[in-house]
């Protein structure tokens, strides 16, 4: 199992991963190690993926030697489109046909804007946008998508997170998916963005442990307010949580 999640945040991009690959034969796994899924590419771009890591390295060079079109299309959606073509040319000249067992996610720069798009199904480009922001490629997306429902709903109200609550958001639902999977998926959780500088230009980074490890700490203390609130709603404290009405009594 495999978790990607990534958001398209108000002031740029953040993608999010753990760190498990499993090699299969004939569609069976054969075997699970650690390696990295997340990468910063040339041309401020940032990519990450889900699924059979030959595939993905395939992809990840396309996008690496074809970054410099990006300036020349009219449309942010054309560079992905061209990708994608590209991709599925190269696969069909291989052999690989619609034996696809890969989804991938870009982040990239188009005109001075951030753009976020997730290769899906058979390798098809999705923009995310600011009213469809967050997703999760993967076969722990069955796990992720119900707990990114919850932390949206919670977290990111009216809109899109800044890059700084996403990368929150991100590490909390992969976390999540490695809490709940035991050896399927597992750490070490690996994060980039794409984010503005100090001199408000946007730059590709991969975030150290340390930096990770201050949002995972977040996540406890979320966890412990949260149960704070559980304590002064649920009559196990003298004082409940002051404008916090108490639950219904039981009929």
């Amino acid at each position: 199992m495999t978790v990607v999640v990534a958001f398209h945040c108000s002031d740029g991009a953040v993608v999010a991963s753990d760190s498990m690959i499993t090699p299969a034969v004939g569609g069976i796994s054969v075997g699970h190690h650690h390696g990295i899924k997340v990468y910063v590419l040339p041309g401020s771009q940032v990519f990450a993926f889900a699924g059979d890591q030959g595939q993905a390295a395939r992809f990840k060079l396309m996008a690496e030697v074809n970054q410099k079109i990006i300036a020349s299309v009219a449309h942010p959606l054309d560079y992905p489109l061209t990708l994608a073509k590209g991709i599925h040319d190269e696969f069909q000249s291989t052999g690989v046909g619609n034996a696809l067992q890969v989804n991938t996610i870009l982040a990239f720069l188009h005109r001075e804007s951030c753009y976020c798009c997730a290769f899906e199904g058979k390798m098809q480009p999705r923009l995310l946008d600011r009213d469809h922001f967050y997703v999760a490629l993967g076969s722990g997306k069955l796990s992720a998508d119900p707990f990114l429902r919850f932390l949206v709903d919670t977290f990111c109200q009216p809109g899109q997170p800044t890059v700084r609550e996403g990368v929150f958001l991100a590490t909390w639902a992969v976390q999540h998916v490695i809490d709940v999977n035991p050896g399927g998926v597992a750490g070490p959780i690996r994060v980039a963005v794409l984010e503005k500088n100090q001199l408000d230009n946007y730059v590709a980074r991969e975030l150290p442990d340390t930096e990770i490890g201050e949002h995972q700490q977040a996540i406890e203390s979320a966890r412990d307010a949260l149960r704070d609130w559980r304590k002064n709603i649920g009559g196990q404290s003298d004082e409940a949580a002051q404008g916090v009405p108490h639950p219904p009594s039981p009929r």
